[in-house]
C-alpha cells in the first residue's frame, strides 16, 4: 500500500517535504499603484488629516554654550598628548 502526501514533488523526493525551499520567492504587489500611508489610513478613518512637515527648533544660547563645552571636552578626551 502506498501513501501519497499532498505537496510532494518528484523533483524533491521525500526530503523535500521536510526542508525549506532553497529558492527565494519574489512577492509582487497585486496592484500596479500601491497606496501610501495616508491614503490607506483614509480607507479606515475619513477624519485623517495630512501630516504637516516638522521644522527643527533653533537652539537657545544656553544649549549652544553647553554644546560647545561638550565638544571641547570631547576634544580634550580624545586628543593625544
Amino acid at each position: 500500500m502506498t501513501i501519497s502526501l499532498p505537496g510532494s514533488s518528484k523533483k524533491k523526493g521525500f526530503s523535500g517535504l521536510f526542508k525549506r525551499t532553497s529558492e527565494p520567492r519574489t512577492v509582487r504587489p497585486t496592484s500596479k499603484k500601491q497606496l501610501e500611508g495616508q491614503q490607506l489610513a483614509k480607507l479606515f478613518d475619513k477624519k485623517v488629516r495630512a501630516a504637516k512637515p516638522v521644522k527643527p527648533a533653533k537652539l537657545s544660547e544656553t544649549e549652544i554654550n553647553a554644546s560647545e563645552q561638550l565638544s571641547s571636552l570631547r576634544g580634550a578626551l580624545y586628543s593625544k598628548n
